[in-house]
């Protein structure tokens, strides 16, 4: 079984406009709501891939009998535990005449220390029978920034993290199998630019000096790099006709999961990633994929090892 487990879940709203004018008032085309945040995305795509998998996150308030319900509906199985704070609303707005996507994305709220104790009792006692962990999202104000680090430090099987800055440093004490910052994200936890191909790679090669074991960088329709101590390999994505970009990261990751827990070895886990992440693009609701068509664009993703 695969395990996500996060604390920042989210009830979606994406939006469609025509023209997005800052500043005025805009009509919107079509309006939809669902169950998002990265922790459920990633739940989600594992459902559709056809992995099992137990998908761990607080929730509180309206948001969460409506992301309950979903959950249920798509037959994506579930513990939300309590907090008192409600759960997040965030809204996705799609520009069709440029292309462009704005998220307007409310904070999670903070969790009490009996909540926190309270999920990482629940992640542990799941995480024992898991064949992979998948630990992704933003902290809650006032987390503490070891919190990955502590959950990785019982957790015996690979365990694929999607967090960046002072929780990933501290999380690679415990060396994670995979860790997937995007470009950003890897700036940001090593406190420089990334402006080269190279100074990518070699951004990437120190967290894996550093304790993770694989690190990947997606860069959105560019080229995904993948090192580990020894290796590094060069992934380039599918032409595709972009539809939402939201949750592509989370596909990426129920991608490499599942392939992890099927035996795969990990550049091939990737690849099927990719078409997973690839198929969300194509997407309007975040994380709904097809394994056809993930098959379909997994198969046009070129790989060429470098070192």
């Amino acid at each position: 079984m695969i395990i996500t487990a996060g604390l920042s879940p989210a009830w979606q709203q994406i939006l469609e406009v025509n023209s997005l004018q800052v500043g005025e008032v805009n009509r919107c085309r079509t309006a939809l709501w669902c169950a998002s945040g990265k922790v459920i995305n990633v739940g989600i795509a594992l459902q559709h891939l056809g992995s099992p998998c137990e998908t761990i996150f607080p929730a509180s308030g309206y948001a969460r009998s409506l992301i309950e319900a979903e959950l249920n509906q798509l037959n994506v199985s579930f513990r939300s535990l309590d907090q008192q704070n409600p759960t997040r609303v965030c809204t996705t707005i799609l520009d069709r005449s440029s292309g462009l996507t704005t998220e307007l994305v409310e904070n999670a709220a903070p969790l009490s220390d009996a909540e926190v104790k309270a999920f990482s009792a629940e992640y542990h006692r799941c995480a024992e029978t898991a064949t992979v962990a998948v630990l992704t999202g933003s902290l809650p104000a006032g987390t503490p920034v070891t919190f990955y680090r502590d959950l990785l430090a019982k957790t015996s099987c690979p365990v694929i993290l999607d967090a960046r800055g002072p929780e990933l440093e501290e999380a690679l004490t415990q060396a994670p199998f995979l860790v997937k910052p995007n470009h950003e994200e890897l700036e940001r936890t090593l406190s420089r630019s990334l402006s080269s191909t190279e100074d990518i790679i070699k951004g990437m090669q120190e967290i894996n000096r550093r304790g993770a074991t694989w690190v990947v960088i997606s860069q959105g329709k560019e080229a995904l790099w993948a090192t580990s101590d020894k290796e590094v390999f060069r992934f380039t994505p599918p032409p595709v006709e972009p539809v939402n970009p939201i949750a592509c990261g989370d596909s990426l990751a129920a991608g490499i999961a599942c392939g992890i827990h099927q035996g795969w070895t990990v550049p091939e886990a990737i690849r099927w990633g990719m078409g997973a992440a690839a198929d969300n693009l194509t997407q309007l609701l975040p994380a709904r994929l097809s394994v056809a068509s993930v098959q379909a664009f997994y198969e046009q993703v070129e790989m060429e090892q470098i070192v």
